[in-house]
């Protein structure tokens, strides 16, 4: 029985876990918001018990700071922090791109492309959401492919956080134009088994969101840290 107790109580905490998530992309939950246990407990139906494990989850991803004094946290979000979370993702992106492209079966390739044109139906249609996991969709599809857990876990860290901050500023003007552009790019240098082709699509796509990303803060907030353009 306790090891059943256990499991369920393992179960509710992945489950809120998911939730948290789920509202960081939303936009409900905002970074440097306080995550307090007895509301997350109202909210998700749940006892304390598994709010209080998911948080820790939280903090071992980096998505929560708990503070002794404060509590939990949703980190904060700044310039410095998007600045190097795409550098990280995009050396990361760029080793499981490598990989995919030398490993993928034409099937594989078919399916990539299918993805692809998936996010490009959610922008023409402005599913802002369904964009959102188009673009997740499409990224993981290629880790999936490399055969790589343990980076494409590194590479997911912080996701939540990027996407919230994209949804609250937005994209430049053109910059949806440029991802299904360097999206459809990347399937052909991928379908081509060109690997240096398909490794510079990568890098060029990972540097124009961070920077775009920075540009529309930098307007709101006036926050930026010195990044230069590769």
């Amino acid at each position: 029985m306790a090891s059943e107790s256990v499991g369920i109580s393992t179960t509710m905490a992945a489950r809120v876990s998911h939730a948290i998530r789920n509202d960081i992309i939303s936009g409900v939950l905002s970074p440097g918001v306080r995550l307090r246990v007895a509301e997350l407990s109202t909210r998700y139906g749940v006892s304390h018990i598994p709010v209080r494990e998911a948080l820790r989850q939280l903090e071992g991803d980096r998505l929560v700071v708990i503070d002794p004094h404060k509590g939990a946290i949703l980190r904060d979000v700044s310039a410095k922090f998007v600045a190097d979370i795409h550098d990280t993702r995009a050396a990361i992106e760029v080793l499981l791109v490598r990989k995919a492209t030398e490993k993928i079966t034409d099937a594989e390739v078919a399916e990539l492309g299918r993805l692809a044109a998936a996010y490009e139906e959610a922008a023409a249609a402005g599913r802002s959401a369904d964009m959102v996991l188009a673009n997740l969709t499409f990224h993981r599809f290629i880790a999936r492919i490399a055969d790589n857990p343990e980076a494409a876990e590194f590479h997911d860290r912080g996701w939540e956080l990027v996407v919230s901050i994209r949804n609250r500023y937005g994209f430049g003007p053109g910059r949806i134009a440029s991802v299904i552009d360097e999206h459809r790019r990347l399937v052909a240098a991928i379908r081509a088994r060109d690997v240096g082709s398909a490794v510079a699509v990568t890098q060029e796509h990972c540097d124009a969101a961070k920077l775009d990303l920075l540009d529309r803060m930098a307007i709101t907030t006036g926050q930026r840290p010195t990044v230069t353009a590769p």
